[in-house]
């Protein structure tokens, strides 16, 4: 039997996490360090697209196997698995950014324009996802303890997706230039109709409001004005002008379509 909940934090005290203590602090240099050195030697060895799919392919289903492990570990200690709504629903941005790594992983075409533009949104937002639960993961705070399954297995999660989401980056798959946010606004737009359908369905069947996408109310009461519009706002203007530095720094290497390509091409 699968029972599913809808998750609700805690503010921690004592000895429950709490933001940037000894164990958080610790794990995020942890995580940054090994994520350095893992996209540094993917960088420094992995010479043919087949080792780079195989490199992106990796990290794309072991975020998704260590997201649904809960299901299992539940199950085996209790004989059933009672587990947040998002592991069955993509209810958070970082969710729906987590599949869209392991379609982009399976399309064979790495040149096609499906692929591309999938690929922009995905190397963006779990890049932004990632980063934001590394300095702010809400499923620690309150928790007993970081080796708390649930805990740890969404910390892990979103370390490998980092990873996954900056090699198609590094690795040659999305070239960095500012029309790049254009892609991304619609892959918002994209998350906000899972979120839509999410809400609606759970709605529909006479569930409690899960917030999909925070498209109800923002994710920190503390922060009203940082709600799903403005972050992705924010997100937009970030790309592009992460896009337009580029340009402005390196503008001598253009692709034979004229734009500019700042990471290695795949051959």
């Amino acid at each position: 039997m699968i029972v599913i909940y809808n998750k609700v934090l805690m503010n921690g005290d004592g000895d429950m996490g709490t933001l940037f203590d000894s164990t958080h602090v610790t794990y995020m240099i942890v995580s940054l360090t090994v994520t350095v050195f893992l996209l540094w030697g993917a960088k420094r060895f992995l010479k043919t697209d087949r080792a780079k799919d195989r490199f992106l392919k990796t990290f794309a289903f072991l975020t998704f196997f260590l997201h649904i492990s809960v299901l299992w570990v539940d199950f085996l200690k209790n004989g059933n698995a009672s587990v947040p709504d998002n592991i069955l629903f993509p209810k958070y941005f970082c969710n729906f950014c987590m599949y869209m790594l392991m379609l982009v992983s399976l399309i064979g075409d790495k040149k096609s324009k499906t692929f591309q533009a999938i690929a922009v949104f995905t190397a963006y937002g779990g890049f932004f996802g990632a980063m934001i639960s590394l300095f702010y993961p809400d499923y620690y705070l309150g928790a007993p303890s970081m080796w708390e399954w649930g805990v740890l297995k969404s910390m892990l999660s979103h370390s490998t997706m980092l990873v996954g989401c900056v090699w198609l980056l590094l690795g040659g798959y999305v070239t960095v230039r500012r029309t790049n946010s254009i892609l991304y606004a619609g892959g918002l737009l994209a998350s906000g109709a899972v979120g839509l359908i999410v809400n609606g369905l759970f709605k529909a069947n006479g569930l409690s409001d899960p917030n999909a996408m925070y498209l109800h109310y923002p994710p920190l009461a503390e922060a009203p004005f940082l709600n799903c519009y403005t972050i992705s706002v924010l997100m937009v203007l970030l790309i592009f002008a992460f896009g337009m530095a580029l340009e402005k720094i390196n503008p001598t290497e253009p692709d034979p379509d004229g734009k500019i390509r700042f990471f290695a091409n795949r051959t």
